[in-house]
């Protein structure tokens, strides 16, 4: 074992040494830059999910996607005020990051009946896969079951079934794109549907101050496959009022494996959370794009891009977030969490 863990490493660094040789020789990613309509956010002003939006962002014939007002700002700012009290009360567990390293722990808190998917079928047990799937059905239930009052004449009140953010978002998804949008599930036995999203609640002072450059798939990107990710903020942090945002993109389009390996090691930090290598990214990859968002705005954007949540010494920032799978323009878009 100690021979074979041994001959594990020595391989390791050899190809290590292999990619510092091609990247020294071949590598560079100013290059690999989008400029034009392929670094452009999208900003909608009217609140609606647009088909032609979301195709060209299914494309990376954008960046990202920001519709303003796509919640109620007020009832966004209300939730968020809820799910804020919650985390500080404790009912938070760490959103925790897969890195090269395997999970590591983040800025980031949620909240919950369930784990995000990579948590719960990280420790390989049956039984925390199934108590994923059950946790989802009880979030559902959750919250659907809240209720909120509505006027009826001077002095009258009724209480009604609250749409929640992430049922709007899946809704809309489904009418604006070709193909329709729903729940992921599994493609065996029981086929249960994955979550549909989770709060997620970040609180001051965050460890990276000007937020943790990542990405969650390290891919290139295609225009028949992807993962995106899907965010309503519902309450942020003073600092949201600098010029540095809440959100920032890169807009990096490797597209090849090529592009891949000739910059493998720069691109392997943004699976790693090593200060050093952080800071050379920043660097390395120059200006991003800045989003800056309000209560109600949802932000969609291809997670095999570079992106920061930006960092803050005071207040809280609670979103909702979810991913979504695209296979192609003809087939369903699939939510999950």
């Amino acid at each position: 074992m100690v021979m074979g863990g041994a001959g594990s490493q020595r391989a390791s660094l050899a190809a290590r040494r292999l990619f510092a040789l091609i990247e020294e020789r071949f590598g560079g990613i100013s290059a690999l830059i989008d400029k034009g309509s392929k670094a452009e956010v999208i900003r909608r002003d009217d609140g609606v999910l647009c088909s032609s939006d979301l195709l060209r962002l299914s494309k990376h014939d954008a960046t990202a996607l920001h519709v303003k007002n796509f919640y109620d700002p007020a009832a966004a700012a209300e939730i968020g005020r809820a799910l804020a009290a919650e985390a500080r009360a404790g009912l938070g567990r760490n959103w925790k990051v897969s890195t090269s390293r395997g999970l590591e722990s983040s800025d980031v808190a949620t909240l919950g009946a369930h784990p995000p998917y990579n948590v719960a079928c990280s420790s390989g047990r049956p039984e925390d896969i199934d108590s994923y799937f059950e946790g989802v059905q009880k979030e559902f239930s959750h919250r659907r079951a809240t209720q909120i009052k509505g006027a009826v004449g001077e002095n009258n009140f009724i209480t009604q079934p609250r749409l929640w953010p992430m049922d709007k978002l899946r809704l809309e998804l489904d009418e604006a794109w070709p193909g329709g949008a729903g729940l992921a599930r599994e493609t065996e036995g029981s086929k249960r549907p994955f979550g549909g999203g989770l709060p997620r609640v970040m609180a001051g002072p965050t460890r990276w101050q000007r937020g943790f450059i990542h990405v969650d798939e390290l891919a290139p990107l295609s225009e028949v496959r992807g993962l995106f990710s899907a965010n309503i903020y519902l309450q942020l942090p003073c600092s949201s009022e600098s010029d540095e945002g809440d959100l920032h993109i890169w807009p990096l389009g490797v597209r090849s494996r090529w592009d891949w390996y000739k910059n493998a090691i720069l691109l392997s930090g943004l699976t790693s959370q090593d200060a050093e290598m952080q800071v050379r990214l920043r660097s390395d990859l120059g200006t991003p794009k800045v989003v800056k968002v309000e209560p109600g705005d949802l932000v969609l954007l291809c997670v095999q891009r570079p992106h920061a949540a930006v960092g803050f010494r005071n207040g809280t920032r609670v979103s909702l977030q979810c991913f979504v799978q695209y296979n192609g323009p003809e087939k369903r878009l699939l939510v999950e969490c």
